[in-house]
């Protein structure tokens, strides 16, 4: 009688099925307060002053678990001050969680140009897991190259 049991419950461990998200590790990283707090027009100076880098529209809003759709506006920057819209970068997109010290997988973000100058389509930012994510972003146009991170506490 207690044979059956015993498979059973190895035969459960071992399913191969995902484990639920953890959602005490999101909202303890939004009681640390290390995340962005998102907002239409999420705006961050890239890490050289370079580039000026505004977050359009997330979707969803506010990022969330699984696939993440953005519109990124790339700005040139100079003496701190916002210039002309940066069309034709080419730019990188990384999401990475450095608690767990891993990103998303196989799976790559999608960019693409948007009509309206100096933005950026990025489709499939992955933030598969609850808990907080770095989201790089790295630009590159001409001789000018300047990176940014969004940081966002993702819930399950």
């Amino acid at each position: 009688m207690i044979l059956p049991l015993v498979v059973t419950a190895a035969a459960a461990c071992g399913s191969g099925d995902p484990p639920p998200p953890d959602a005490d590790e999101g909202l303890a990283c939004l009681a640390s307060g290390r995340g962005d707090i998102y907002t239409v027009g999420l705006e961050h100076p890239g890490a050289d002053g370079v580039f000026d880098f505004k977050l359009m529209s997330a979707d969803p809003a506010p990022p969330a678990r699984l696939f993440n759709s953005w519109v990124m506006q790339v700005n040139a920057m100079s003496g701190g001050v916002v210039g002309e819209p940066v069309s034709g970068a080419t730019i990188r997109v990384s999401p990475y969680m450095p608690d767990h010290q891993h990103g998303p997988g196989g799976y790559r973000p999608i960019i693409e140009p948007m009509p309206e100058a100096g933005q950026y389509k990025i489709d499939q930012i992955n933030t598969w897991m609850p808990g907080y994510w770095e989201i790089t972003i790295d630009a590159e146009a001409g001789a000018a190259h300047d990176t940014v991170i969004y940081k966002f506490c993702i819930q399950a």
